[in-house]
């Protein structure tokens, strides 16, 4: 696609005799040095350790079991120390020129009034928030964390393409770049002195915190939720700071205060560092119909009792309007000049530059005055004619939408893809944070954006891709040193989990919890297809696992399929459009899973990737020859059986035992015990009691022996009977005995244990639940199972013992009820036609 290029660019990499520039020499050399199977290798380690840490940006949601990875080059961005300090010091002055602007717009409006800017252009932009005048300001400032996009021009000078000071996205993907490329290469680090960014989110934090005067305030991180293409920036974020990830929906106002839902209650928040654009944020104010903000946050603002960053109104500094005048704006602030010059950008809405630029409108890039959108250019080639014929009539339209730079900018790189090297197209976001001081801090690194094989435009959001940058420390670099008043008190207490954090986690033991049963089901049935069983043998085992498998389709449909043939089985296992099938139960608990990312450990999520890298590798065939689809049931079950308990077994072992990771094993214990609870009902009436009468006893053994292996069970009953299979020890192992994995008591009483492990916390709700449990718990042990066998069943009637077999299964059921309402949907309120989503 680069051979396309019509315009010029800087070469970034090579010098004027087309030899690698000196910083990037040793680089080159070690990768020419490499086959070109190795370096294909590497680029797959790196786009499989960007999965694993769940770095992922996909505009589109194309992908049904997950977003985009997160493209990274092997090859990095290099700044060497004279290149950045100036950078360095021009974002400094744009930052605290723009903030001068936003306090001046939202209060006396001077430099409107002194016709340095045209008022049309300031208090006409859709960005402009009347209800931001007169809020109070965090640290009395606009802007404390803001992005500067720059780009090289063609002689290679650095130029300011955009301003990202309301919302400095992208940070987080500077960070684990960095991480991934030093798990994939780390010899290169070795060989060259740069600047560390692990450092970050600890200073982003310390910022937020200092935003409150409590001594250990609550800090939260608002997102628009998972469905953001860069949600997995916003985990990452909430994660290495230690602070809740949240949604609107998890936060409400209550006198004139902001709370937190958790699962303890509702929990005063101090700080909101918000992710959301200013017209989301309060539907009292801004947007009626967002769904995604807090109703009465500005008023708590007004308050001073909850703080914002970035404060309302910074978005107006991202206006691509006010680029061709960020010179004026510096001089009449600072009263100095720029020190990092802007690229020639065009407002349409003025009537000479816009018929400057529509002369010769091939030779520009336009584009709107907020987001990433490119409506014409952007990609280094010559736009067709009728494109050129459309967006001259947008233009024509509204002009004032629409500015317009230059394609002659960006630089071209060297990128490695598949393995092989290419030209592609390159701009940076470097980013800067205000102390609590007021003194500006810039990253010593960037998010450097390049196109890709895909996509030639740089913005993530269409398409490209990234490097890792680094910024050179030089001879002269002074040793950090300790400042002790950073070190946070080690008795700071933890703050509680939110409500649908909590839910997610139990949906998610849940989720998975079924599909490992299911999948012990299918395997089981599988293997013992291949056993050298008598006709007799298998006609009695496979009336057990019809009544406790799920059918494929609704009883009333014509063509209802059985779970008996290798066509049934595959599709209970692979058929993404059956509600029921391993395949969508796990895609749901992936989807659980993936919006609480930034609580999940690292190693828990490589686990979740793992087991989604290997579905998407299934390609669902129903059409194959029988033996084939066993085969694939077969492996795809055991896959499931090994891969489930692997998560529970790594996440126990790497993540906080707090609320969250409770309910998950309250969901997988309570999923347990259904299961088993609802197996033995389905068999109560039509086998336990049929011995002597229309089946024998040898027969009723092997139906038995059929139910508990697909149980997974049978060597348990061998271990603690050591004796035939009979009907009343059966019921015994899996009602209540109190050593059996499927027990229904063990299960219920690890529920209630894990409701007690919450500390100190006692509320009526914690009562309720757990007396529901200990009355069913008592119920079920003082069930009499041996007189319920032996007791006659009444013509055109249930047997005694399935009507309480089925008794206590409803009671069962009736808990998710009351554990849902009594931790995760208080304070909710849920219209009954709306579904939750990630849920049947």
């Amino acid at each position: 696609m680069s051979s396309a290029w019509h315009f010029r660019a800087y070469d970034e990499m090579s010098g004027p005799d087309s030899r690698p520039r000196e910083v990037y020499k040793s680089l080159f050399e070690r990768l020419n040095k490499m086959p070109l199977a190795q370096v294909r290798s590497l680029d797959d380690r790196l786009e499989a350790t960007m999965r694993e840490m769940g770095v992922t940006f996909d505009i589109d949601r194309d992908r049904p079991w997950g977003s985009r990875a997160w493209f990274c080059d092997l090859l990095p961005q290099i700044f060497t120390p004279a290149e950045w300090r100036p950078l360095e010091e021009g974002v400094r002055q744009r930052m605290r020129a723009f903030e001068c602007f936003l306090k001046d717009i939202y209060g006396s409006k001077q430099i409107l009034l002194d016709g340095v800017l045209p008022v049309p252009l300031v208090l006409g932009s859709e960005f402009f928030q009347r209800s931001a005048a007169g809020l109070p300001l965090p640290g009395e400032a606009f802007l404390h964390l803001s992005g500067v996009a720059v780009c090289r021009l063609p002689d290679g000078a650095l130029a300011v393409k955009h301003h990202y000071f309301s919302h400095a996205s992208g940070m987080s993907y500077m960070i684990q770049n960095r991480r991934a490329l030093t798990r994939i290469i780390p010899q290169s680090f070795h060989d060259t002195g740069i600047h560390s960014i692990s450092d970050v989110p600890t200073g982003i934090l310390e910022m937020l915190r200092a935003h409150s005067s409590e001594p250990d305030p609550m800090v939260v991180l608002l997102t628009p939720g998972p469905l953001s293409p860069a949600y997995s920036e916003h985990s990452f974020l909430g994660r290495r700071m230690g602070i809740p990830l949240v949604q609107g929906g998890d936060l409400l106002v209550l006198n004139d205060e902001v709370y937190l839902k958790t699962v303890s209650g509702l929990s005063k928040v101090d700080v909101i560092y918000s992710r959301l654009t200013d017209r989301w944020l309060d539907p009292l104010v801004f947007r009626r119909d967002s769904m995604l903000g807090v109703p009465g946050l500005v008023h708590c603002i007004r308050k001073k009792s909850v703080a914002v960053v970035n404060a309302i109104g910074s978005q107006l500094s991202d206006d691509r309007s006010l680029l061709p005048f960020s010179g004026q704006i510096i001089r009449y602030y600072l009263g100095e000049q720029p020190l990092l010059p802007t690229l020639a950008t065009h407002w349409l809405g003025d009537h000479d530059q816009r018929e400057h630029v529509l002369a010769d409108i091939e030779n520009f890039t336009i584009r709107g005055l907020y987001g990433e959108k490119i409506y014409l250019g952007g990609d280094g080639r010559l736009p067709s004619e009728a494109s050129i014929a459309e967006v001259r009539r947008e233009i024509l339209k509204s002009p004032g939408r629409f500015v317009a730079q230059p394609q002659e900018c960006d630089a071209q790189t060297i990128t490695f893809q598949d393995g092989e090297r290419r030209k592609s197209r390159q701009d940076h976001i470097l980013f800067a944070l205000r102390k609590s001081g007021g003194d500006i801090e810039v990253f010593p690194g960037a998010l450097t954006r390049v196109s890709t094989k895909s996509s030639e435009y740089t913005s993530s959001e269409l398409g490209g891709g990234s490097k890792d940058t680094w910024v050179g420390v030089g001879l002269n670099k002074e040793a950090e040193q300790w400042d002790a008043t950073r070190q946070v008190d080690s008795k700071v207490a933890l703050h509680g989990v939110t409500s649908r954090v909590a839910e997610a986690y139990y949906w998610l033991g849940r989720y998975l919890q079924r599909a490992y049963d299911l999948a012990g089901m299918v395997g089981a049935i599988e293997s013992l297809e291949l056993e050298e069983l008598n006709p007799t043998e298998r006609m009695n085992y496979r009336p057990v696992w019809n009544r406790i498998l799920p059918m494929l389709e609704g009883a009333g449909s014509s063509s209802r399929r059985t779970i008996s043939s290798p066509e049934g089985r595959y599709r209970l296992a692979f058929d993404p459009a059956e509600a029921g099938s391993i395949v969508s139960t796990i895609h749901r608990a992936f989807g659980n899973a993936e919006s609480v990312l930034e609580t999940l450990s690292l190693d828990a999520w490589a686990v979740m990737s793992g087991l989604r890298e290997r579905f998407d590798a299934v390609l669902f065939q129903p059409d194959a020859p029988a033996e084939v689809l066993a085969n694939a049931s077969r492996e795809f079950c055991l896959l499931a059986r090994e891969m489930i308990p692997r998560f529970f077994g790594t996440a126990k072992c790497t993540m906080l035992a707090d609320d969250g990771w409770n309910f998950c094993e309250i969901g997988q214990l309570l999923e347990r015990a259904a299961i088993t609870a609802n197996a033995v009902a389905s068999i109560a009436g039509p086998l336990m009691q049929s011995s002597g009468k229309s089946l024998g006893p040898h027969a009723v053994e092997i139906r038995l022996s059929a139910f508990l292996r697909l149980l997974n069970s049978r060597d348990i009953y061998r271990r603690v009977y050591q004796m035939r299979i009979e009907p009343l020890p059966l019921l015994d192992l899996l009602w209540t005995n109190p050593v059996a994995p499927r027990s229904v008591v063990r299960c219920l009483e690890g529920c209630a244990a894990r409701i007690r492990e919450r500390g100190s916390v006692i509320s009526p709700a914690t009562d309720r639940a757990l007396a529901t449990m200990e009355n069913l718990i008592q119920a079920i042990r003082s069930s009499d199972w041996e007189s319920l066998l032996g007791a006659r069943k009444r013509p055109n009637t249930k047997s005694p013992l399935q009507t309480h077999s089925e008794i206590l299964l409803q009671s069962l059921l009736g808990l998710h009820t009351v554990i849902c309402d009594s931790f995760l949907n208080h304070q909710v309120l849920m219209h009954s036609e709306t579904k939750p989503l990630f849920k049947d």
